[in-house]
């Protein structure tokens, strides 16, 4: 493969010759690094991404073909035996069939080839065989490898008790056998072509689900708790994303179309086309909205490959249409070049990124202030790499309609380089001046998945693990001037395989990226979150240079005991003696040689005051604690206390500490913070898990938190925002699902709103991807998370896995990591265990489902898709996928199936509304939002009448998605968040169809008394048919069934509760549609349609 980047004056010269053009140093590529849009990719790395990098590809690209006997599998297929999941697979029909692999840009040696999958058959059967075939495209093939016999292959295959729904495999009732066979493999050296033959007399069909490749001459035994394996018997990675070919290529031989965004209206004067496989003839038009297009030039006729041609315009998109592919059956462009005035007033940016293959230089060449960079991209810091390209405008954004598939997936796997050129150097050359014992730090809070770190030529240490804070001493090494800090952002070692979601299917959750936790294991894919490119690698927290005192504080805790409103605290802080630490250079003779430092360390939190004497040993670190055996003043205190949404206000303190050394008068160092006083408790925790909060029952009313955005973009704005919507539906607890939230701000909108945080650590489901690698890097991260975060009052509970136990060193470690820096807080090891329970359901079922299964613990996840409305799916969609639903609903989350399930969805909509609800996006959308609002107040009404807790499946939205929210991506609430504050309320009244009864629901601290209930029923003429009132005082943490409804008459009405205080005041009302028929709803509401009953305000949030 030769890939070669030109600078524009050589590109010019070579065109000049070739076609008679001259150079021109006034005009450039404005096409450069601009965003570009294809009407077809034949796999996810040779988008139209490639086609404005600025690198021209001379070869063919690398890609993969695979076929069977029915032909080429499709691009969402042809890598699902390859990407080390257990669950995709691909299906050979027959008694004989075969799987045939052909890279290009790729070539590979084994020692032994496993195949895994099942044969279903009939009798009789009179032997099988697998075969093997290796060889270089375009040659003979040459049997390699073959197993068979006279007998059956592999084990009888029994059938799988699967949880998860996407993974549910399909009922076999012919008889089957499992398939998990070694073949050893003679002579397959450096091949790009490899078939495999499946024969079976009786066999109906084969299901294969790996096809792995090994250098040795078997494979380890896997150690992992799942379905996946482990890093001792894991395969070769032969995906085609692992080769990056700077190219587009079309899907086929039909006539197609590429365009590049240039950002605004520009003008231009030529184009010019690297082909690899060039069109006949083709066009090139030009548009302003990029749907009215004009023409302005004919592709000229020639036999090169690269050539320029006029092609005048002033316009801000411009499209190549061809068509004619040659005998390859593909359009293939290198590079299309817009070629237009050069910008003269280009701005410096302190951050810039470049991929790390188009990097020259090591580390210390990087960080040095002669080191090149201008030809690197603007950066975003804090920020993603993905995010990076997008705010450059060189990749589309990901979440609009399908243009996540217009970037590359090849092209993001791949190391990065930032390079910094801080402005604020004329502060760091104070350095010079430090008093004694100060130091300069430079600090990272985040970044994605390792990195190594140079400044000013000098390598200064590396990060590992996307959750660890790090802070070097760069105290030596700042310059008055010209300082260059270099990051060397590594990528995940498994970075794992696309999935793509269409009309039928969400694909698979997770993949092997779950080896490199903790990191952003989502971003690989879920059914609510494609595949992002990049897999959020980059500096995604922030960064600072920072000055510090010979002694620092950190991480501080407060830890209550609350009896009768009275609190006595236990605070502690970590302390550290910096000033002679991290000395790398070898001339150390400014470092301080023994010193001690003595001093008072003082505290507050509001007005309470204590201190205690402190001595520090040269380079020590340690807990300082304050008990209120020693510090009477932390004892029995009469003091705003933190509670949670609905149980009072979640009072928060300006809390510190300040250090003073003997012999001063000022302040050598200090922290501030927020600090939040309560006590959690817990009973039954391995059983049936019940919490309390300052001595009170608290009941979990929340949701789970997926991801915060698929891009880490959020701030402390949008926390902000997120957090109080959940403030204003009457939650109180949030489930930071597989710990993938990092922000510190999301922990700090939770304090203030009052929102519990359930905190998970960094292990999905063990279907969902392979162990970690690397314990020792997990349990760091860990311990430094759980430092950061534990001085927030709203950490309520630890969970070890998402769905499943941790390993057990994993698990051991954890639970020392939270005994030993956050005791009184609950660790519990899965999510959907023991003391609590989960697995959904996540479609949409009628209301009555959830009070005819109710939860018999805290269920952890339980859910239905929530449809946005109508302003949100048109921002969303394109106006070409709007409606009928299709393969880009898919793509944001809408699927026929899978654990949404979205089937169930629409008959809902079809069997309340008609089909008039389905004619347009527009009525789809209206009708929905009374489906959103009946399914998510039924979920938390049913769990009202036990009130165990119940954390929704899910209520924030990473990505414009058409999935499980309440609030869509852009914060828009659809009718769930008015039918989850409704049923959430602390104090409530509701329609229990299962009993048949008007229940009243207390979950606030108080005993209330002298309440009045009353239920009316009126059809749709507006005639009261049924009205009952009835009195009730209801205790703290009770449900009290109060009207019994079973003679109500048959047919469509409409229910109204309301229930009032002793003085007549409303507390609350609700309002249901019911269609009854002996006792039970029908579910169609049909004749409301168009009757003042249908009114939206109810669905206002």
């Amino acid at each position: 493969m030769i890939i070669m980047k030109l600078p524009y004056a050589a590109a010019v010269m070579f065109v000049a010759a070739a076609v008679g053009c001259s150079s021109n140093d006034h005009v450039e590529n404005i096409a450069l690094n601009k965003s570009a849009y294809a009407s077809s990719s034949y796999d996810y790395n040779l988008t139209a991404q490639l086609v404005t990098d600025g690198v021209v590809l001379a070869d063919e690209p690398a890609w993969l073909r695979v076929q069977n006997a029915e032909g080429e599998l499709p691009r969402r297929e042809k890598e699902w035996t390859i990407d080390a999941g257990p669950y995709s697979s691909n299906r050979l029909e027959g008694a004989s069939n075969f799987l045939e692999y052909e890279w290009s840009g790729q070539m590979f040696s084994a020692g032994c080839v496993r195949v895994r999958g099942y044969v279903v058959y009939q009798e009789p059967v009179n032997g099988w065989s697998i075969s093997c075939l290796a060889g270089v495209s375009g040659k003979d093939l040459k049997q390699v490898g073959f197993v068979g016999g006279s007998d059956l292959p592999g084990t009888k295959r029994y059938s799988e008790v699967i949880t998860d729904p996407n993974k549910l495999t399909e009922k076999i009732t012919r008889p089957a056998r499992s398939l998990d066979l070694e073949i050893p493999l003679k002579d397959a050296i450096n091949f790009n072509h490899f078939k495999i033959d499946f024969k079976m007399d009786g066999a109906l069909f084969w299901v294969i689900y790996a096809v792995d490749f090994t250098n040795g001459q078997s494979f380890g035994k896997s150690s992992d708790t799942g379905p996946y394996d482990s890093k001792e018997s894991r395969g070769l990675n032969v995906l085609p994303s692992e080769v990056y070919s700077s190219a587009w290529m079309s899907v086929d031989d039909k006539p197609q179309w590429i365009s590049i965004d240039l950002g605004s209206k520009s003008k231009f004067r030529e184009i010019r086309l690297h082909w690899i496989h060039k069109a006949e003839k083709g066009c090139v038009e030009i548009s302003d909205d990029a749907r009215s297009w004009k023409k302005i030039a004919d592709l000229p006729q020639t036999d090169s490959l690269t050539y320029s041609f006029k092609a005048s315009g002033n316009a801000r998109f411009v499209r190549l249409s061809m068509e004619g592919a040659d005998e390859s059956g593909h359009f293939t462009l290198s590079e299309f070049e817009v070629l237009g005035p050069k910008d003269v007033a280009k701005t410096d940016h302190e951050w810039k990124l470049q991929r790390a293959s188009s990097v020259k230089g090591n580390g210390e060449l990087i960080s040095s202030s002669e080191y090149d960079a201008s030809s690197w991209l603007p950066a975003v810091v804090p920020g993603t790499v993905l995010y990076s390209y997008m705010a450059a405008g060189s990749v589309p954004d990901p979440g609009i309609a399908d243009n996540n598939l217009q970037i590359s997936e090849s092209f993001f796997n791949s190391d990065f380089w930032y390079r910094w050129t801080p402005r604020s150097a004329t502060e760091l050359a104070k350095a010079a001046q430090l008093e004694q014992g100060e130091r300069f730090l430079l600090s990272f809070d985040g970044i994605n998945w390792k990195a190594e770190v140079y400044v000013n030529g000098t390598h200064v240490g590396d990060i590992a693990g996307a959750f660890k804070r790090s802070s070097f001493d760069v105290t030596d090494l700042i310059q008055d001037e010209g300082n260059v800090i270099a990051v060397h952002i590594i990528k995940p070692a498994h970075y794992a395989a696309v999935k793509e979601k269409n009309a039928e299917s969400p694909d698979f959750n997770g993949g092997q990226l779950g080896a490199d936790n903790p990191t952003f294991h989502a971003t690989v894919g879920w059914d609510w979150m494609p595949t992002v490119r990049g897999r959020d690698m980059g500096i995604w927290n922030d960064v600072r240079i920072e000055k510090v005192q010979a002694v620092t504080l950190s991480d501080p805790l407060v830890q209550s005991k609350v009896v009768d409103d009275l609190a006595s605290m236990t605070v502690s802080v970590n302390i550290a003696d910096v000033a002679c630490k991290s000395f790398r250079l070898s001339d150390k003779s400014s470092a301080p040689k023994d010193q001690n430092i003595s001093g008072t360390l003082k505290g507050t939190i509001g007005d309470i005051e204590f201190s205690k004497k402190v001595q520090l040993k040269a380079g020590e670190s340690g807990t300082v604690i304050f008990t209120p055996e020693e510090c009477p003043q932390l004892k029995n205190q009469k003091i705003g206390l933190w509670w949670p949404n609905g149980y009072g206000e979640p009072t928060l303190h300006k809390a510190s500490f300040s250090f003073v050394p003997d012999g001063e008068c000022e302040v050598m160092t200090s922290i501030e913070w927020q600090a939040g006083i309560r006590e959690f408790t817990y009973k039954d925790v391995m059983s049936d898990l019940k919490m309390y909060i300052n001595g009170h029952r608290f009941y979990p009313k929340g949701g789970n938190w997926g991801f915060s955005e698929y891009n880490l973009r959020y701030g402390a704005k949008e926390y902000d925002t997120a957090v109080r919507m959940h403030k204003e539906m009457n939650l109180n607890m949030i489930r930071n699902w597989v710990g993938q939230t990092g922000d510190e701000e999301f922990y700090d909108a939770c304090d203030k709103y009052g929102i519990v945080v359930w905190q998970d650590f960094w292990l999905a489901n063990p279907a969902d991807g392979p162990d970690p690698d690397d314990n020792e890097m997990f349990l760091d991260n860990a311990w430094d998370y759980v430092s950061l975060i534990r001085n927030h009052p709203s950490i309520g509970l630890y969970c070890g896995r998402n769905e499943g136990y941790p390993p057990a060193a994993l698990n051991k470690g954890l639970i020392e990591t939270v005994r030993n820096l956050h005791s009184d807080i609950e660790y519990i090891p899965s999510s959907a265990d023991d003391g609590v329970s989960g697995h959904g359901p996540y479609r949409a079922v009628e209301p009555s489902f959830y009070f005819d299964n109710p939860t018999t613990k805290f269920h952890s996840e339980r859910g239905m898709p929530a449809i946005m409305e109508y302003e949100s799916l048109s921002q969303m969609l394109t106006s070409d996928h709007l409606w009928p639903t299709n393969d880009v609903w898919g793509q944001h989350d809408f699927t026929r199936t899978g654990a949404q399930g979205d089937t169930a969805f629409v008959g809902m909509v079809r069997r309340r509304f008609g089909d008039q609800a389905l004619e347009s996006a527009e009525t789809f959308a209206k009708y929905s939002q009374w489906i959103n609002y009946d399914g998510y107040r039924a979920m938390y009404e049913a769990n009202n009448v036990g009130r165990k807790g119940l954390l929704i499946w899910m209520s924030h939205s990473a990505w414009p998605s058409l999935a499980w929210q309440t609030y869509d991506y852009w914060f828009r609430p659809t009718a769930a968040c008015a039918a989850v504050k409704k049923a959430c309320e602390p104090i409530h009244i509701q329609m229990n169809p299962a009993s048949g009864k008007i229940e009243v629901i207390n979950a606030g601290p108080v005993d209330l008394e002298n309440l009045t209930a009353s239920v009316s029923v009126i059809t749709p003429e507006g005639e009261k048919v049924y009205s009952k009132t009835a009195l009730v005082s209801p205790k703290e943490d009770t449900t009290t069934p109060v009207i019994d409804l079973a003679d109500v008459p048959d047919g469509l009405c409409i229910v109204n509760l309301r229930l009032t205080s002793s003085d007549g005041k409303i507390i609350s009302e609700n309002r249901y549609f019911r269609n009854f028929h002996s006792g039970k709803d029908t579910g169609n509401y049909q004749a409301l349609v168009g009757t003042k009953w249908l009114d939206e305000t109810l669905l206002r949030f």
